[in-house]
């Protein structure tokens, strides 16, 4: 089994929503059912328990929002250098993020910390949230957090005044500045969504780099990478085998667990002193093994089994696909945190050992990438996040 076998699509093929005819290039303009939920993350179990489909005119916010990426979508076009067919692809990743942050405006406690007592208290917490150094307010839809991008230096200053031109303020760090007004949060989320995909290169640059590092901490005889790398793939292999096996229970144990050993503490041993279990790298390692051999695996990881697993995730065509860079960057951002690599490696683990059926806060890249193939099979009807992919691979490869 090849790795990227397992990445969104391939395995998952919704069915909800089917187009009368199918189309090579996505047009927002057949988007007529919106994704809903009222659940909050941590209480969402499969798809069809959590969410609803709605039509437009049964979700006023998800229906402005809509309206507001089609609006606005020749000026954007213009003004963030995006094709047509890059626009709209983007487009279905903004709803998907609207339909798992906030259930498209659905979500309980949503609209009651955004009016009323609610919004004077969840001001007061945030006000001191961030006296104590936390970031600002999410708002809107996408639960963005509209101070920080419009006030620190996560946009360029042309993409703050794109914001600004269409009337987009942040109006102070505890304020829900597009609660109000779903059609201007939909620009703003598109324009993020822009400036995350801008750090795509960079990210597999990243990848490259570290690729080669780890290779060089491992052997100095180049002629022996091959098999290193095989080695990783084939470790790999081994624990997603035993994961189809699994119980649903089992199985979001065995992918926090192994995602958790990635974030360890590089080498740490049991005893440690001044590093906790759930960063500790053998702690970590003999839960797993455990884990994998409650399901019958045949092997053990030993302990320099991390590096050819990093080796193998860092090679070529072995990155988060566009979609899921985009979601990842969304709920991990692409600064300094964002790019550690093992928080990368991690997410990709996320996107290799999924339920398709799970959409817990736990799989936020793969909900969002599978929220987003279903808005786009709207109107393709098959292959949306290929399709999506796809119109971003010139500028990609």
């Amino acid at each position: 089994m090849e790795i990227n076998d397992c990445s969104i699509g391939s395995s998952y093929n919704p069915n909800e929503i089917k187009t009368k005819y199918e189309k090579d290039d996505i047009d927002l303009e057949d988007i007529s059912i919106l994704y809903t939920t009222e659940k909050v993350e941590k209480d969402r179990t499969t798809f069809s328990e959590s969410f609803n489909e709605v039509l437009l005119d049964s979700s006023e916010q998800g229906a402005k929002f809509l309206s507001g990426l089609k609006e606005n979508k020749d000026s954007l076009c213009s003004e963030l250098g995006l094709t047509s067919e890059q626009y709209d692809s983007l487009a279905c990743v903004a709803l998907a993020l609207a339909s798992q942050e906030t259930g498209m405006g659905e979500e309980k406690g949503y609209e009651s910390e955004n009016t009323g007592i609610g919004k004077f208290i969840r001001g007061i917490a945030k006000q001191i949230d961030v006296w104590r150094g936390g970031a600002s307010a999410s708002s809107g839809l996408t639960q963005m957090k509209i101070y920080d991008f419009l006030n620190g230096d996560k946009l360029t200053d042309e993409q703050k005044d794109i914001l600004t031109r269409y009337g987009i303020e942040a109006n102070g760090v505890a304020k829900d500045n597009l609660y109000a007004n779903p059609d201007k949060a939909a620009i703003a989320t598109m324009v993020v969504l822009t400036s995350i995909y801008e750090n795509y290169d960079d990210y597999k640059e990243v990848l490259s780099t570290e690729h080669q590092k780890i290779g060089e901490s491992i052997t100095d005889d180049p002629s022996k990478l091959a098999e290193i790398e095989a080695r990783g793939n084939e470790l790999l292999d081994d624990i997603y085998e035993v994961y189809k096996g699994a119980s649903d229970s089992q199985k979001i144990e065995i992918r926090e667990t192994f995602k958790q050993w990635l974030l360890s503490t590089n080498g740490s041993k049991i005893g440690d002193k001044g590093v906790d279990d759930e960063y500790n790298e053998e702690v970590q390692l003999n839960k797993l093994n455990e884990l994998l051999a409650n399901n019958s695996a045949d092997f053990k990881l030993e302990e320099d089994s991390l590096h050819f697993i990093r080796y193998a995730l860092t090679a070529d065509g072995q990155e988060m696909n566009t979609a899921e860079y985009c979601a990842y960057g969304w709920n991990k951002g692409t600064g300094a945190t964002g790019m550690q690599l093992d928080r990368m490696l991690a997410e990709k683990i996320g996107t290799i050992l999924y339920n398709p059926e799970d959409f817990d806060y736990d799989q936020f890249t793969t909900n969002v990438s599978m929220l987003a193939d279903k808005y786009a099979e709207q109107s393709i009807g098959s292959n949306g996040i290929e399709t999506i992919n796809n119109s971003f691979i010139d500028e990609t490869t």
